[in-house]
């Protein structure tokens, strides 16, 4: 099955599985044109060490904003209401055989208001200087979507 992304003309392939799913994404200020990212510890299998999204795979029935808001309660003690997340583009990714739903919530707060709960460390990074640091593929394709799309 191919759908249309709400974001652009390009068509996706979903997953053979709609059960089997990772949701996330990042905070943005837009003010300051900075991200805020997560970076993995050196205990999962899955990108250690590197810079990345805040996120996880579905657990039971959630939809895919749910399990990003309960990736985002989880690993940086943040409650953030619906209405306050954009989808910003999802497609299957074919490395991990998982449709990819990838979200962002603008956003001025302190990082002092939030608690690492997973991972090495977090931080607010510029977007003029995210793509030094050690990314996960995945967070480069679809942070230079956000950068192209947003126009930014």
């Amino acid at each position: 099955m191919h759908i249309r992304t709400a974001a652009s003309d390009e068509y996706i392939a979903m997953s053979d599985d709609p059960k089997k799913f990772y949701a996330g994404g990042f905070l943005y200020d837009p003010t300051t044109r900075r991200i805020l990212l997560q970076k993995r510890d050196h205990k999962t299998d899955v990108n250690p060490g590197k810079w990345g999204f805040f996120g996880g795979t579905r657990e039971g029935d959630e939809t895919p904003l749910g399990c990003f808001l309960r990736e985002l309660k989880e690993e940086l003690n943040i409650d953030v209401a619906e209405g306050s997340v954009t989808p910003l583009r999802q497609y299957l990714n074919t490395e991990r055989s998982t449709h990819r739903y990838v979200y962002y919530i603008e956003t001025d707060m302190p990082k002092s208001e939030m608690r690492l709960g997973e991972g090495e460390d977090f931080d607010w990074i510029s977007l003029d200087t995210v793509f030094a640091l050690d990314l996960t593929s995945k967070t480069i394709t679809d942070l230079r979507f956000f950068i192209t799309t947003q126009k930014l």
